[in-house]
């Protein structure tokens, strides 16, 4: 009688090898690219179009009662929404993991054991050796572990099929083929399997062999699946945070540049310290000798329009820089919301902290990325409080001889 059935065999061998997608989250996974964050780019208070009114802004609109907590009712709502809406992802992040009110050090000493528990793992040299290692280190290792952990990924199920083994490390361990292999359609699939099993000796199978087999497969093709996807995350994420330190770099090397081209606020000192020696000593009574005050108010008091009308300038072009720094940071915003929408399912929170300390898990990168990208609002409302500062400080020259406000 024959025993070996092979078309069922091959059917729940395909089954097994096309469950290779990561699930889904559904309704805990409703943070990430939830966030309108160029909406808070856009609403980051800007800079002000004068030094009168940074100085308002600054100090409140009295000039002879500086109201010094000014500037924090200007900027503190706009701030605290920022930051209410990263706590929301904090909070996500914290929750999902699942540490409770345990200890951070008890919590890394369990979660270090759960991970040392996976063979793969294991066979790479446990967590600790894991996490000293550089990309491609960690990259060669976890090829090697693996493939040594499925050099016979039908053994458990007490079936043995040299075709299928070779299909499974061709997977594995090329990803442009493992790609092609997706796309393929079931009957393909079917096609391609024959091709590696053609040379394999016909196999009895009984039922709890095959759903030994079905089960084995599902669950290591899952986890390959889901450490590809982990891979192509991480060098997105990486790619992104290179063209947000891009950014962030220029915009300092640009306020640098405005601040010292053309007749700087240095400048303008140094050429009326010139103007103030020369200025003749005369006897002022029981004061004694100094400069002649009929001559250093005045100049006093143009050193102040030239100080203001510079910090004037800088101020122009300064809000001119953060505008674009803004408009910048929005287009990388842009870029990763896109990848999130239209990668979705390769998101994966897992269902226990073993998976984010495998390197399976992609949720917790993305939302302390993405909580990362809504604190940009927070930097440039920063540089907004800043530059304004600044402005204002110009503005707010008194003439002391005439003990007035210029």
């Amino acid at each position: 009688m024959k025993t070996n059935i092979e078309f069922p065999v091959i059917r729940v061998t395909i089954i097994a090898m096309i469950l290779i997608r990561a699930f889904l989250l559904t309704a805990q996974h409703t943070i990430i690219g939830t966030t309108n964050i160029n909406a808070f780019i856009k609403e980051t208070p800007g800079l002000p179009a004068t030094c009168e009114e940074a100085a308002i802004r600054a100090y409140g609109a009295n000039p002879l009662q500086p109201d010094h907590v000014s500037m924090d009712r200007f900027y503190k709502p706009f701030e605290d929404k920022v930051n209410n809406r990263i706590k929301d992802y904090q909070d996500f992040a914290k929750q999902k993991m699942g540490q409770g009110n345990a200890s951070e050090a008890a919590y890394r000493q369990q979660t270090e054991a759960m991970v040392n528990s996976n063979p793969i793992i294991a066979n790479m040299g446990g967590y600790e050796k894991m996490s000293k290692m550089s990309e491609a280190e960690a990259r060669a290792a976890a090829l090697q572990a693996t493939a040594q952990y499925t050099a016979d990924p039908f053994a458990a199920s007490g079936v043995q099929s040299a075709g299928m083994t070779a299909l499974y490390q061709k997977i594995i361990s090329d990803p442009a083929y493992a790609k092609k292999f997706e796309k393929m359609s079931e009957a393909e699939k079917e096609t391609e399997l024959r091709k590696y099993m053609a040379n394999d000796k016909p196999v009895a199978m009984t039922p709890d062999q095959m759903k030994a087999r079905e089960t084995q497969m599902a669950t290591q093709n899952r986890q390959v699946e889901l450490i590809r996807n982990a891979q192509e995350i991480q060098l997105k994420l990486s790619d992104l945070m290179q063209k947000v330190s891009e950014v962030s770099t220029s915009f300092g090397q640009k306020l640098q540049e405005i601040e010292q081209q053309g007749r700087t606020h240095e400048a303008i000192s140094a050429e009326v310290q010139k103007r103030y020696v020369a200025i003749p000593m005369v006897e002022l009574g029981e004061y004694g000798r100094d400069h002649d005050p009929e001559q250093v108010g005045p100049l006093r008091i143009e050193e102040a329009r030239m100080q203001r009308e510079r910090a004037q300038q800088e101020l122009k072009q300064n809000a001119v820089a953060l505008a674009e720094v803004a408009g910048r940071y929005q287009i990388v915003v842009s870029e990763y919301l896109d990848f999130v929408k239209n990668n979705g399912d390769k998101i994966y929170g897992g269902t226990s902290a073993k998976d984010m300390m495998e390197g399976t898990n992609t949720e917790q990168p993305l939302v302390s990325f993405e909580a990362g990208l809504i604190g940009i609002a927070l930097e440039l409302s920063k540089y907004s409080r800043d530059l304004t500062a600044i402005a204002a400080r110009w503005r707010r020259i008194i003439c002391r001889p005439c003990n007035r406000m210029v």
